[in-house]
């Protein structure tokens, strides 16, 4: 699997971001985080680690079509992909 990077997210990226959310993972390989402090959390390191892994099982046209699925059927707190995630969390 590909190095994952994990990085501050881009000032002009913020404006289009939701303040709510605190990271993206956007491919297998990078993660962005909106405040240094994210960037240094290890639980959320982790959920978007697993984020990345999952885009390397499923590859990225499938990953965002899971996610959107799952999201409208299950919402998002139920959506299988982000409950991994949580899980991941854990350790």
């Amino acid at each position: 699997m590909a190095k994952i990077r994990h990085r501050l997210m881009p000032k002009l990226f913020r404006v289009f971001f939701p303040k709510r959310f605190t990271a993206i993972t956007l491919s297998k390989s990078l993660c962005l985080y909106r405040t240094e402090e994210h960037l240094n959390t290890p639980r959320l390191i982790a959920h978007e680690s697993c984020h990345a892994e999952q885009y390397a099982r499923y590859g990225y046209f499938g990953f965002i079509v899971r996610y959107l699925y799952y999201t409208c059927r299950h919402g998002y707190w139920e959506n299988p992909l982000e409950r991994e995630a949580r899980k991941a969390e854990e350790g």
